[in-house]
């Protein structure tokens, strides 16, 4: 459980609890409130160990609650996953449920998007990523989540991310949970079938998942709507939200991971969500050129070359052709206009002067394309799709121009941030670069390898 989550905080003066024992547990602070439930920091009286204390009402209109809570907090405790808050124990104490976890200091997805907005591709998908594996490794134990959101998800330093709340049931429709029959779960990210009562199985996580997944690149839950009851129609009856719509950077073929990942049928969902994470990490990874964005750049470069030039005759007409108060008066000498290529070159953008880079490399003029893939390398923020495929750029290049020491680093380098699907195209040169240097290889350009220069896949 995270030191701060998003429950609501209170002063610990108005809480009697504190300094008390309940569970075995010496109370020591609160840590957050919901409708139904407290969390505290606690500490075990014999072993000394610090937890999460998270206390529960079992009177919640569901006669089997304790018995299926007790279950199935037995059964979360089991689990041993690296990105599963570990249990300690649960029971029933002083006529409440208790169950406490690990204490994880960081805070939870929901505030981390509150507080900074829709998050880069390449950084959704690592947090997402490790809440897959935490999730099928529950899946293959027989335990479903059922409420995978991002309050659930605690993200701690270095973007290490924590699956919690197994076994627990929620809280009620006035902060977005609602529990109507069988049907438990946070309605944003509830899957159809959840919603209608019927049994659910890994592929309800499965469509949570998806959902938290929009939500992290788009900055709201796919089917977001004014009221519960408009929220719950759209998961039955409408069609999954055009993720490029909402997000236009994106990669095309990303929108259609989502929509299968958040079909109305579980049959049409991925069967787990390593397999929904594979095909999101293949769609970030797609190759594509930007070629409208750079057209528009060429064009408009284009006219300002020509204004320039279209400038320097006016100026040459109103010399010697009358237009001047003195015929004889001498012209002023022509200024030299910038080539096209040093217009682009006074990019700011990464995804632009990378776009250049990979059109200078795929015409095999490798010198003019360096310099273009070193500023965007530059100016690319860190951590993004752009970032790496400048770093490749850099290395591609100056192996294809014969320095094959200069490129080993970035390359390496590439090896390094670039997603595990691109390796098998960056390692054979890396292995070049490593036998040129060994061979002390003249100036002369190595065999054009057939892999690629790359271009930048949408992130931020």
């Amino acid at each position: 459980m995270a030191g701060r989550g998003a429950l609501q905080l209170v002063p610990m003066t108005l809480d009697r609890r504190i300094g008390t024992e309940l569970g075995g547990y010496r109370i020591v602070e609160q840590l957050g409130r919901g409708g139904t439930s407290v969390v505290y920091r606690a500490e075990h009286v014999r072993l000394g160990r610090p937890a999460a204390l998270k206390l529960l009402t079992p009177a919640l209109g569901e006669a089997d609650f304790r018995e299926r809570f007790l279950r199935e907090s037995k059964l979360a405790a089991s689990l041993d996953h690296p990105s599963i808050v570990p249990v300690y124990d649960a029971g029933e104490a002083d006529g409440l449920l208790y169950i406490a976890m690990a204490c994880v200091e960081g805070s939870d997805l929901k505030t981390l998007l509150l507080h900074e907005g829709r998050l880069p591709l390449r950084r959704t998908v690592r947090i997402v990523a490790q809440i897959a594996s935490a999730l099928d490794a529950a899946h293959a134990r027989g335990l479903v989540h059922r409420d995978v959101k991002p309050g659930n998800i605690l993200v701690g330093g270095d973007d290490r991310a924590y699956l919690s709340d197994f076994g627990v049931v929620k809280e009620l429709a006035s902060n977005g949970t609602t529990r109507t029959g069988s049907f438990i779960g946070t309605i944003e990210y509830c899957a159809p079938e959840q919603i209608e009562g019927r049994d659910v199985d890994a592929r309800a996580d499965v469509y949570a998942l998806a959902c938290v997944l929009y939500e992290c690149l788009v900055g709201t839950p796919p089917f977001h709507r004014s009221s519960e009851v408009a929220v719950l129609n759209a998961h039955l009856h409408a069609a999954p939200p055009k993720l490029t719509r909402a997000a236009p950077d994106l990669p095309p073929a990303l929108e259609q991971v989502v929509a299968k990942a958040l079909s109305k049928s579980p049959l049409d969902r991925y069967g787990s969500c390593g397999e929904f994470v594979a095909a999101a990490r293949a769609a970030a990874a797609e190759r594509r050129v930007y070629r409208g964005r750079l057209a528009v750049s060429l064009t408009l470069l284009a006219l300002a070359v020509g204004l320039g030039a279209v400038a320097a005759l006016a100026v040459r007409s109103l010399a010697f052709e009358g237009g001047g108060t003195s015929a004889s008066a001498p012209a002023p000498p022509p200024q030299p206009q910038p080539s096209l290529y040093e217009l682009l070159l006074r990019s700011e953008d990464g995804r632009t002067l990378n776009d250049v880079a990979f059109a200078l490399i795929s015409a095999h003029d490798y010198a003019r394309a360096l310099p273009f893939a070193r500023k965007a390398m530059a100016k690319a923020p860190v951590g993004s799709s752009t970032r790496g495929y400048a770093t490749f750029n850099v290395g591609y290049a100056l192996l294809m121009l014969g320095r094959c020491r200069e490129s080993l680093p970035p390359l390496q380098r590439a090896l390094v941030i670039e997603p595990k699907p691109l390796h098998r195209y960056i390692k054979p040169l890396v292995k070049q670069a490593q036998r040129c240097v060994q061979r002390a290889a003249s100036a002369r350009a190595p065999t054009r390898s057939a892999v690629g220069p790359r271009d930048p896949s949408p992130g931020r």
